[in-house]
């Protein structure tokens, strides 16, 4: 029995059972509308072309079609990729469009639709670009009495009310005002440590808020984009005309 109770001690532990294996990241992460190339480089819409980001887990091959349709047709490495295609009247007006996006992995694809809905917004100006405005005409007079009798006046014409100035007005400091409220503490008195604190952290919360913001408007452009693309018409003028792009993933 001894001997017995031994053996079973000195058997190997077993093994550990084999941990689970990584889940491999997905073929496309992302796709979405390449906003910094787009605003750098507005010529780009203007050609019938549209700039787009993939996000990609891994080396593949990929297509981009509409129906039957290739449009760009390429390869995808890890990471953040840029997509361009080109289509015949893709911003000539207002539209809406179905595109496939297949990645190609040894004998596996995965496929992302991509609805695009374009918005042109070509109405007509409402009048020639330099055209001359109308003027204003006239005068009034300003006449002030005192017993019966014209004092004063002051006479102005139409002309000289529109030319408004829009500078800054200067508010004169408030005497009533403590001093720790004017930014300067009187002579002897000194700075709270407490304030200066909650000053930090609200500036600090203020900095984290704001880069929150611009990654939230940044998240934004890449599903929805206002841009502008500039026309030359039949007499030879230039006109811009307002297009919104968006872009929704399926």
């Amino acid at each position: 029995m001894a001997s017995l109770l031994l053996a079973l001690i000195l058997l190997p532990a077993p093994a550990a059972a084999a941990s689970t294996a990584e889940i491999p990241a997905p073929l496309v992460i992302a796709v979405g509308l390449d906003a910094a190339a787009l605003r750098s480089n507005p010529s780009i819409l203007a050609a019938d072309t549209l700039a787009l980001t993939v996000e990609c887990g891994r080396e593949a091959f990929y297509k981009l079609s509409e129906r039957d349709a290739v449009l760009a047709a390429g390869k995808l490495l890890p990471g953040s990729n840029g997509l361009r295609f080109s289509r015949p009247g893709l911003f000539l007006r207002s539209q809406s469009l179905l595109l496939v996006l297949e990645a190609l992995e040894g004998g596996a694809s995965v496929r992302k639709f991509l609805r695009l809905r374009i918005t042109v917004d070509d109405r007509p100006e409402e009048g020639p670009v330099g055209a001359p405005q109308r003027q204003l005409s006239g005068a009034f007079r300003l006449e002030m009495f005192h017993g019966g009798r014209l004092i004063g006046f002051r006479q102005k014409r139409m002309q000289e009310l529109v030319k408004l100035t829009t500078d800054g007005v200067a508010v004169p400091a408030d005497p009533l005002r403590g001093a720790s409220l004017r930014g300067t503490p009187p002579p002897g008195e000194s700075v709270s440590i407490v304030g200066l604190g909650m000053a930090l952290a609200k500036y600090l919360a203020q900095k984290k808020a704001g880069r929150e913001v611009k990654a939230q408007a940044g998240e934004m452009e890449r599903r929805r984009l206002r841009a502008a693309i500039t026309r030359r018409q039949a007499d030879g003028t230039e006109r811009t005309v307002p297009v919104e792009i968006e872009l929704r993933t399926e």
